[in-house]
């Protein structure tokens, strides 16, 4: 009674036959708005960003969103940030908006220490999500590197670790469990999430 069950979806699902999706039990989605083509590169809008915020509305899913990031420093951060605002202008965004670092085999390349990472994070949410705003912002990352870099949050944690049962003691809204998910109406694997209602 305390859960949904998600995807997240992004231009390598490929065409989503919606109602399917939904009537396959799928109870909310998140969409990747956009990403960064590397490091010092443009925002991009990911293929399929409006075919499938589109869908998922019309047939009625709650809708969080996702940016796939390669910030080097806290005011890329913020100018993505203000970038993921301007494509969700026209949109009400039901569940939070994350920020997705994953470019740790690189890490020493951005030229950042642990603490611009979090402070580029940070910033981040608070500019996709501000206190006055109904929006939520929520940080997106494996269970080791939450361990090990990222600080404690006021925003929601998007946990990613593929297991049956995680043992991640920190407090998290989302578990993504696995990115080998099969669901009706989607041709292609899909992560699978848990959303805890009481977090």
């Amino acid at each position: 009674d305390k859960t949904k069950i998600g995807i997240d979806v992004s231009k390598w699902q490929g065409e989503i036959d919606w109602e399917k999706v939904k009537n396959a039990g799928v109870e909310f989605a998140i969409i990747r708005v956009g990403y960064q083509t590397d490091y010092d590169g443009e925002n991009v809008v990911d293929p399929y960003f409006l075919a499938n915020i589109e869908g998922a509305k019309r047939v009625g899913l709650p809708v969080g969103i996702y940016y796939y990031s390669y910030a080097k420093n806290v005011d890329q951060a913020i100018q993505q940030a203000e970038w993921v605002n301007k494509q969700l202008s026209e949109y009400q965004i039901d569940l939070p908006i994350a920020f997705d670092w994953e470019s740790w085999n690189s890490f020493n390349k951005a030229g950042m220490s642990f603490y611009t990472i979090n402070k580029a994070a940070n910033e981040f949410l608070n500019v996709v999500a501000p206190s006055s705003s109904y929006r939520k912002g929520m940080l997106y990352s494996s269970k080791s590197y939450l361990e090990k870099i990222w600080y404690p949050t006021e925003h929601d944690t998007w946990l990613a670790h593929y297991t049956n049962q995680t043992n991640y003691q920190g407090k998290y809204k989302l578990w993504q469990m696995c990115d080998i998910g099969r669901v009706d109406g989607i041709n292609t694997n899909v992560d699978i999430n848990i959303m805890y209602l009481d977090v």
